[in-house]
Order: structure tokens, then C-alpha cells, then sequence
């Protein structure tokens, strides 16, 4: 599958009216996205053994041997990639995250009032409160359902107006993920959360979002060498740009990305947004180094 993007940056003091004109242009409310990505690495080329270990066995098979085939020439990072809920991190001084799934909503109903603005400028606009009827649900690492997913290299700058790049994702339906890794040649290396909302626009997908990274100190027995098996509390997660600031991504996927018309199809639409979004954010390609995945 190619993806086409386009991306943009903005301060926390303008993720709530941001989101307010994205709804208003996709006429509907803003999704909660929160997600948990692990990041592997390969031990050495080309480490294959064969077995069937864990999710192996029911990974769909043509779609996991379309991904090893892109693998053959370079080493890439690979990513599991897994949706959570916000209810699912534990409380912290009495409080809930419960609340936070309906910022959209709230987005959609406040003006831009003062405790609002005054959140976004802390680098936090989610609403956090205390709820006391509320029911807490706790993560269960095992249990996680997860996508494997391959970034390739962005093209060079230059030939297309877009960020465009090659992307494959697995399902993972069963068994257990990190051996199935493991089966790969692939080890853990490290892991984030990306938490923000998403909105549909025709066929673009529009996610405005944020890199939270885990505290410092391992918790629960985790080590550097294996994901956590519970998640910190969300307060304690570190925004990966101190500023605390957003990133607009702007995307369009093409299932075939030989057929021009496809391409050029994405680029339309995504050269559209653009210019509608012209005086609220200036979208630009994205630095190519920067969405490098390669194993240096």
C-alpha cells in the first residue's frame, strides 16, 4: 500500500480550536486515538528460523509474506502497534482518565473558555477530572490485540508535492506477539504512545496528535529489554516535544500505487486540504530523515 502526507505543527494553546474546524469541515465529532507502539529492531540480516511460534499461526499469510519480501534488501525498524483505551491507565492521586474520551465533545460545545485555554497552554487540554462512579479497567498486556506495521523510506523530495512512501500492516489475530517477533529475528528496543483525535475528510485521514513517551524509571519488573506489562499512570507520560505541541498528518492511502490515476487522486485531495487549511496551519512535506525507519 503507498501512503501520501502531508504534515504541520501547532502549540498546545491552539489544539482545541483546531480540532473545532477539523470537525467542522468533516462534519463529524473527532475520534479518540490512543495507541501503544513497540518498537523492534532485527538481530542481524536476514535471521530466519521457520518455526511457528506463537501469532505466527494465524497471521495472515500472503500479507506476512508480501511484508518479509520488502525486508530482503535493507534493515528496518518494525513496530507493533496496539489501540488502547484510556480508562485502561491507572489512576493517579484519586483521579480517572475516564473523562478524557469525550474532549471532543467538549471541544465541540466550549467557546474556547478560560480552563481550556489555560490546559492547552500547560501542554495538557484534557479534560481530567474526578470520577467517582467511575469503573477503571485494567490492562492487560497479554490480552492486547496488535497490528505489525512497516514504514519504508519516504521518496525523495521533489517528484510529488506529498510526503509519499511505501506502508504494510499485519494483524496479528492470536497468540503471543512478542515471540512471534522473536520467530522473526526481531528484539525490543523501545516503545511510545500516541495519543490525539482523528477525523475523516472524504478519502483523507486527518490525525492530530502527539508523542507521549514513559517515565524514566521502569516499573512492574519491566526491563530495557522487554515492553511493560502494565501501563504508568498518564500523567506521568512525557510528551516527546517538551513544548508539548501537536502534529497535524494529513494522509491518503492508494492500494495499488502503479496506477497513476490513483496517485494523482491522493495528491488532488490532499492538495485541497492545503488550501482550505491556509490561514490556520501551513502543511508541508515532511522532513525525510526524519520518518527514516532504517536500522543505522
Amino acid at each position: 500500500m503507498h501512503e501520501l502526507l502531508l504534515y504541520a505543527q501547532t502549540p498546545p494553546s491552539r489544539h482545541n480550536q483546531l480540532l473545532r474546524i477539523l470537525s467542522g469541515i468533516a462534519g463529524t465529532q473527532p475520534q479518540r486515538v490512543v495507541e501503544r507502539h513497540l518498537i523492534f529492531m532485527p538481530r542481524k540480516l536476514h535471521d530466519s528460523r521457520g518455526q511457528q511460534v506463537g501469532g505466527t499461526q494465524t497471521v495472515q499469510n500472503q500479507q506476512a509474506q508480501a511484508l518479509q519480501g520488502q525486508l530482503q534488501g535493507e534493515l528496518f525498524h518494525l513496530q507493533l502497534v496496539g489501540e488502547i483505551d484510556d480508562e485502561q491507565f491507572p489512576n493517579e492521586d484519586g483521579r480517572t482518565l475516564e473523562g478524557i474520551k469525550a474532549q471532543g465533545d467538549e471541544v465541540m460545545r466550549d467557546a474556547g473558555g478560560r480552563d481550556v485555554e489555560t490546559r492547552a497552554q500547560q501542554g495538557n487540554p484534557s479534560p481530567i477530572e474526578p470520577l467517582g462512579d467511575a469503573v477503571e479497567r485494567p490492562y492487560d498486556f497479554d490480552k492486547q490485540l496488535w497490528s505489525l506495521r512497516f514504514h519504508d523510506l519516504p521518496e525523495v523530495a521533489g517528484r510529488r508535492p506529498v510526503t509519499s512512501r511505501m506502508i504494510s500492516s499485519v494483524d496479528i489475530i492470536d497468540g503471543n506477539a512478542i515471540e512471534f517477533m522473536d520467530a522473526l529475528g526481531y528484539k525490543y528496543v523501545s516503545e511510545y504512545v500516541l495519543e490525539g483525535h482523528r477525523v475523516i475528510h472524504n478519502n483523507l485521514i486527518i490525525l492530530l496528535h502527539r508523542i507521549m513517551l514513559f517515565p524514566p524509571s521502569p516499573a512492574n519488573g519491566a526491563s530495557i529489554s522487554s515492553p511493560r506489562k502494565s501501563l504508568p499512570p498518564y500523567g506521568s507520560l512525557l510528551p516527546l516535544d517538551p513544548s508539548g505541541g501537536y502534529v497535524l498528518q494529513a494522509s491518503a492511502r492508494v492500494q495499488d500505487g502503479t496506477k497513476p490515476e490513483s496517485i494523482n487522486l491522493g495528491i488532488n485531495e490532499l492538495r485541497a486540504f492545503k488550501d482550505m487549511m491556509k490561514g490556520v496551519v501551513e502543511l508541508e512535506i515532511g522532513d525525510r530523515l526524519a520518518l527514516d525507519t532504517r536500522v543505522k
